[in-house]
């Protein structure tokens, strides 16, 4: 058996969605094993996520077009627990606080480690915020607001009534959600997230504020499930 076809084999046998090529290593030398990714890539078997991460693919029979086997957010938490990249197990990793923006981009909570591992999907992006960026006071635009890491709904709520802000869904993200439902790919967002979004839009916050509240308030109410 040709060592491609091994590979898409022990592929196909493996649970989950990515795959890492130091999992697939041991199946030939590396210039062989790099030869069989790059067809895999070609035949639609795998798609690229970043250097030695793969996620499994299938190609569309009518269309021919290439789609990975789960969502973009679903891939990056399952990269992130395969490569250590969030505190803790690779099992705590896999439900590690990760944010969605508007753009579709994954913003990804890694504790105390600082990381800069390229992992994208097309035009989407994973970014990386941790406990320094996190904590960061506001910039010199407005210094009285300090991110908070606890009560951050309420604060939000705070900061867009003292605003006069409220969300109100613009044609584009119409259209963005009914992409992405097209797509597969799971829609959560909360009266929070909407918030956040009409706060940024006005002005009153940051990309980087957003989203480190974003992020906080992923936390949070994670160890608020956890605790009951």
């Amino acid at each position: 058996m040709k060592l491609v076809d091994r590979m898409r084999l022990s592929i196909r046998r493996r649970a989950g969605h990515v795959v890492l090529r130091s999992e697939l290593a041991g199946l030939g030398s590396a210039s062989q094993v790099s030869d069989a990714l790059r067809t895999l890539q070609r035949d639609g078997d795998l798609v690229r996520l970043g250097s030695g991460v793969y996620a499994k693919a299938r190609r569309d029979a009518q269309t021919r077009t290439v789609r990975p086997a789960a969502d973009f957010q679903t891939l990056a938490r399952e990269a992130a627990a395969k490569l250590h990249m969030t505190p803790g197990s690779a099992a705590s990793g896999h439900n590690a606080p990760i944010a969605r923006s508007n753009n579709g981009n994954i913003v990804l909570d890694t504790g105390h480690r600082r990381l800069s591992r390229k992992l994208a999907l097309g035009e989407r992006r994973v970014s990386y915020i941790n406990d320094r960026t996190r904590a960061k006071v506001a910039p010199a635009s407005d210094r009285r607001l300090v991110i908070p890491a606890t009560n951050v709904a309420e604060f939000v709520r705070d900061l867009a009534s003292r605003h006069q802000v409220s969300y109100s869904p613009t044609m584009s993200d119409q259209w963005a959600e009914t992409v992405t439902k097209l797509a597969g790919d799971p829609v959560r967002t909360g009266p929070v997230q909407d918030l956040l979004v009409a706060l940024q839009r006005a002005g009153k916050l940051s990309t980087a504020q957003m989203t480190t509240l974003l992020v906080n308030y992923l936390r949070e109410r994670k160890q608020r499930v956890r605790s009951i």
